[in-house]
């Protein structure tokens, strides 16, 4: 049951370009949400059965309160027979309460650290890399737990995008699904190909028309 609630504390929290969310910085502590951001995940769950209330499929959060480095964030979650659960959680970046690393810092590259007080460690940026994430390019974060948990955060606004966390009986998969936190991408219009195609067909258009013209003229002369 401990190594179950540990998986769960892990993984089922908060999961990110075209519009970047303003970074306020406290002390050397860089917070990348504010009130009214939310964000949603799937969850994938496999291992022994479990209870239904206990088998979850989907998870929200949502930042209710930002006080400097401080914020308290609403989650919901959705069990598989349709229940609803939420809590409030309280963050604070600057003392190392990331709640499983679930947001930290902003902004933060690889090598950079956060610290985590619930481990009384520094934790290390493994790496980045630009990936599509909702719909729009973002800088994306990672670091790991080995054999324990992995996670990738959108590094402007210290939210995790995706999770894999790992007991000795269960693996819970989170993947982003919705947030307002930034907006997806639009394909641009390519404008360039409707001229030359719209072009060409005028051309054509006015072509067939001359000759039409010119063979109606002829054979009425005949």
């Amino acid at each position: 049951m401990k190594a179950f609630t540990a998986l769960i504390l892990v993984s089922i929290v908060v999961y990110a370009s075209v519009i970047a969310l303003p970074t306020l910085t406290y002390g050397e502590t860089s917070v990348g949400v504010k009130k009214g951001d939310w964000i949603e995940y799937t969850i994938t769950m496999t291992g022994p059965p479990l209870d239904p209330i206990r088998n979850l499929t989907w998870y929200r959060a949502e930042i209710f309160e930002v006080d400097g480095a401080w914020f308290q964030v609403n989650k919901t979650a959705l069990s598989v027979n349709g229940t609803l659960s939420s809590s409030l959680w309280s963050f604070d970046l600057a003392e190392g309460q990331v709640r499983g690393w679930v947001i930290i810092p902003a902004n933060l590259s690889t090598g950079d650290t956060f610290f985590d007080v619930a481990k009384s460690l520094n934790i290390t940026i493994e790496g980045e890399e630009q990936k599509t994430v909702l719909g729009a390019n973002r800088a994306v974060t990672h670091a790991s737990d080995p054999g324990r948990v992995y996670l990738e955060w959108d590094k402007a606004t210290g939210v995790y995008v995706h999770s894999i966390a790992h007991t000795s009986n269960y693996t819970v998969i989170m993947n982003a699904f919705a947030t307002n936190m930034w907006i997806p991408q639009r394909v641009p219009f390519p404008t360039a190909l409707v001229v030359v195609s719209v072009s060409i067909m005028a051309i054509v258009g006015i072509g067939l028309f001359v000759y039409f013209k010119k063979r109606a003229l002829n054979t009425s002369h005949q």
